[in-house]
């Protein structure tokens, strides 16, 4: 029997704060706000749940989407609530209703808190918690008792690419939801690196995840059918907004001294990646700090 492995928001961490700057930024013309000691990002409690973002696959195409509950947007701080853009959300397994915001076209930066991890779909389903086993590898992919999960935080944009909430969402993806994120995701970073690179005449090399958590990922979801023998609807992610030599600047915030440094003190990019039930936490070379624990849905 295989024991419940601890998920990310079980598993105690202690954490440093991304390195930013003492005094806030702002950019010129603006009111700096002074901060007293304890707005600190130290002071926050690295255990603490994040409210969630999901992606649903809904009952019909117009259902599949991002959704944010109404308490998980109150949580996270929505800036322009308005009531008129709700859904009405009924899960298909439970018959829940659930009153919130689906968005099917999110731009958001994105900031991976575990790599893609390999979990045991029946003693998850007996333990009624994620069992995980380690690092998702293709090993994996002939065992249908094996599924794909990774966390993420999040943070949604509008179309000015300004924040719509003020405290990060926690994403878990699954299954063919995570994998269709991850590929068009990686495939943004790439395009988006390249037109960096290009423009500053340097060679395309990948970046960090400073840089990454500075790129708007801009994507589209669609209801679709997928498995193997058991075939059922999934959310997944379709396409992305391309960025091109002349627009790729449109697509990145890191230009904006204010809300880079906002950015990084919410995302925290420079905090290594976890992988729950490893023997030892994981650090980043020449780091002694521990791993980060993302909150954890099931």
């Amino acid at each position: 029997m295989v024991k419940p492995t601890k998920t990310p928001h079980q598993t105690e961490a202690a954490t440093s704060a991304t390195d930013l700057p003492e005094e806030p930024i702002s950019n010129p013309g603006e009111t700096v706000i002074e901060r007293d000691e304890f707005a600190h990002p130290s002071f926050i409690d690295p255990n603490a749940r994040l409210p969630r973002i999901q992606a649903l696959r809904g009952t019909t195409p117009k259902l599949c989407g991002y959704f944010v509950p109404t308490n998980q947007m109150a949580k996270a701080g929505w800036r322009d609530f308005d009531e008129s853009k709700l859904t009405t959300y009924i899960f298909e397994a439970s018959g829940e209703e659930e009153q919130g915001l689906l968005i099917p076209k999110p731009r958001m930066l994105v900031c991976p808190r575990t790599p893609c991890l390999a979990y045991d779909k029946e003693v998850s389903r007996q333990a009624n918690q994620l069992v995980i086993l380690g690092v998702y590898t293709s090993e994996h992919k002939a065992d249908d008792n094996i599924g794909n999960t990774q966390y993420f935080e999040v943070i949604l944009l509008d179309k000015n690419n300004q924040p719509l909430h003020q405290v990060p969402l926690s994403y878990r993806a699954s299954g063919a939801n995570q994998a269709t994120f991850s590929i068009e995701w990686n495939q943004f970073i790439d395009e988006i690196t390249a037109c960096h690179a290009i423009t500053n005449g340097i060679a395309a090399r990948g970046k960090d995840t400073r840089f990454k958590s500075l790129c708007v990922f801009a994507f589209t979801t669609k209801r679709e059918q997928v498995g193997k023998k058991q075939k059922s609807f999934a959310c997944r992610v379709v396409s992305h907004e391309k960025p091109t030599l002349e627009n790729w600047k449109q697509y990145f915030v890191g230009f904006d001294k204010r809300m880079k440094y906002l950015v990084w003190e919410n995302l925290q990019p420079t905090l290594p990646q976890m992988i729950p039930g490893a023997p030892a936490p994981p650090t980043l070379l020449g780091s002694t700090q521990p791993i980060a624990a993302p909150p954890a849905q099931f």
